[in-house]
């Protein structure tokens, strides 16, 4: 049985201008008067098809046969009531009793897969294309069947094939997108997104989490060939701009979306941080909620600190601050004292290199600068920083032993040996030496004017 598109003469989903072009130039060849039959025939798969959604599926003229059209009846019970094996069983029944019904096939393969029939789904799929070769609903439902199976390549090929026919919706679109992803053809899914997202559609409410899911495939895809992410950005700020009421229900995407933005290497570039700012603080404009704002905050808070720590000016000492102000709040108070003091001597022993980024962090990163404020004051004076200094190892080596994982001596061993002497043995005993040592026939140290090995070592050694 024909479909209503084949009746037209177009192609499944064709548009409604190609439709009613097709109709009118069918109704002049086939009048009622002169064949009223074949007259009624093309103003039913008008009617049927003027006013249908392009994106809806195929549509099939019911079958003529009463037999058939029973079993259509009961398939789609079956279907709307998600029994799967008897939707499975009745497609299958159907078509081997009327093969010349072609949505049988069609449905038999959907049914298929949806009773997990994969392979079986694969082979009416092939079977459903090599009946109509240029039906795009065809080649979309093999395609699909093909991804479920686990066919990456021929997937591929079938979704590549019903996108050129014209495949167009927006659940196709991302599976197309999710295929080029598997398949590593990035650039194929790139231009579909972007079409896809540049399209000009006014998006319905409902729709916009379809449009947010192919915003982060198209920056998913540009991070791995290291496109041009303002290509990106700037869209998905507009698109925020102007559906900016449907923000706060969809914060739960969103900020996944620009989570990945702030985090990822690809977006580090300094000169995209502006952009970012901005889409952050339409977040906030939007939020109207606690938990809308609690997460503005939260993603402010991520890019500031990614912000901090690729600041390519500042060294890894000053880069510790951020880990040691903002991430160790949370620690018990001796493991922090212990981390403010191992950042604190690192930054006495590379003042000359720490002072000029002081003025930065100072200039474009007041939250941290706050948290360091009075020890900068005393690092820029430079006054009794030795004295300091020696105030803040006493501390550090009372802790030293018993947390680790300090940097300070590991930076500058020299410090660990002034401050606690030097490792010797003797008869295989460890021991400290504090002080230097004294050769044999040097002066006592004890004054008498002897040499050592005659007065205070001799009676060391009777001892």
């Amino acid at each position: 049985m024909s479909t209503y598109y084949e009746i037209l003469g177009v192609k499944q989903g064709a548009a409604q201008a190609e439709i009613k072009k097709a109709y009118f130039s069918l109704v002049r060849q086939h009048s009622p008067e002169k064949d009223p039959e074949k007259f009624r025939e093309i103003r039913e798969a008008y009617e049927h098809l003027k006013d249908a959604p392009e994106d809806q599926g195929p549509v099939f003229a019911p079958p003529k046969d009463p037999g058939a059209a029973k079993f259509l009846e009961q398939i789609q019970i079956y279907q709307k009531a998600g029994d799967d094996e008897r939707f499975r069983d009745a497609c299958e029944e159907a078509y081997r009793i009327f093969p010349e019904e072609i949505q049988f096939l069609y449905l038999m393969t959907y049914a298929r897969r949806r009773a997990g029939n994969t392979g079986k789904a694969v082979k009416s799929g092939e079977e459903l294309v090599a009946k109509e070769p240029d039906n795009k609903w065809f080649w979309r439902e093999l395609a699909v069947s093909y991804q479920e199976r686990g066919y990456t390549r021929k997937a591929f090929g079938a979704f590549d094939k019903a996108y050129e026919l014209g495949c167009r919706d927006n659940d196709f679109v991302l599976e197309f997108s999710v295929s080029c992803n598997s398949y590593e053809q990035y650039d194929r899914g790139i231009h579909v997104l972007t079409e896809f997202i540049g399209s000009g559609k006014r998006w319905k409410r409902e729709e916009i989490p379809q449009v947010l899911e192919g915003f982060s495939g198209l920056m998913a895809m540009y991070m791995v060939t290291g496109g041009d992410l303002s290509a990106v950005l700037k869209p998905f700020k507009a698109f925020l701009e102007q559906y900016s009421i449907y923000v706060e229900e969809n914060m739960d995407i969103l900020s996944q979306i620009v989570t990945v933005m702030i985090l990822h290497p690809a977006l580090n570039d300094r000169q995209n941080h502006p952009m970012i700012q901005e889409i952050i603080e339409l977040f906030s404009a939007a939020s109207r909620s606690g938990f809308g704002k609690n997460l503005v905050e939260e993603l402010e808070g991520r890019r500031r600190d990614n912000l901090f720590r690729e600041d390519s000016r500042l060294s890894e000492t000053m880069r510790i601050c951020s880990d040691i102000y903002f991430m160790v709040d949370d620690m018990p108070s001796h493991i922090r004292t212990f981390e403010e003091l191992d950042m604190k001597l690192c930054m006495i022993e590379e003042r000359q290199d720490i002072l000029p980024q002081l003025d930065i962090v100072e200039a474009e990163y007041p939250e941290y600068f706050k948290r360091l404020e009075d020890f900068a004051r005393r690092l820029r004076e430079g006054k009794n920083l030795e004295y300091l200094k020696d105030s803040l190892l006493k501390q550090y080596c009372r802790l030293e032993p018993y947390i680790g994982g300090g940097i300070y001596f590991e930076r500058y061993p020299q410090e660990r040996t002034r401050i606690e002497g030097t490792v010797v043995y003797e008869d295989d005993t460890p021991y400290v030496r504090r002080e230097k040592k004294i050769g044999r026939n040097a002066p006592c140290p004890c004054g008498s004017g002897k040499k050592y090995k005659h007065c205070c070592m001799k009676k060391k050694e009777g001892n």
